[in-house]
């Protein structure tokens, strides 16, 4: 370890090895980079940062700032229900339901569990948590 450290001294002047140049390389934000990148984005809206700065060979930093000086901005998709005016009927017929519940059991409320990890909607269950678009 000695060796080594004395090794990389004498030859960079610094005790650090620099092993992350030697993974990707050194990166230069061309023009052909910010093309690359923005391209990415566009074929793919729901890439991530980390796959195109994966996709391009660029650092993770070099994806987000380009894509904050061409004001993309992830977007979180939420999905919000449509009523229709067949909901109506079940939902107060739910909330009956439900206050009487609570006039039988006091503490029904504490036995149902309230969550907002899944989106539940008539065309099933969608979890959109971790779902981002750039526009």
């Amino acid at each position: 370890m000695f060796e080594r450290l004395h090794l990389c001294l004498c030859e960079t002047g610094s005790f650090i090895t620099g092993m992350h140049d030697r993974v990707r390389g050194k990166s230069v934000r061309t023009p052909q980079v910010v093309e690359d990148i923005l391209q990415g984005v566009g074929d793919h809206p729901d890439i991530s940062t980390r796959e195109v700065s994966r996709a391009v060979n660029v650092p993770h930093s070099i994806a987000w700032r380009v894509l904050r000086d061409e004001g993309l901005h992830p977007y979180h998709v939420q999905k919000v229900q449509a009523f229709i005016p067949a909901d109506y009927a079940p939902r107060v017929e739910f909330a009956c339901w439900f206050l009487q519940q609570l006039a039988a059991q006091p503490d029904f409320s504490a036995h149902v569990l309230f969550t907002d990890e899944s989106t539940f909607t008539r065309d099933g269950i969608s979890n959109t948590h971790n779902l981002h678009v750039f526009f």
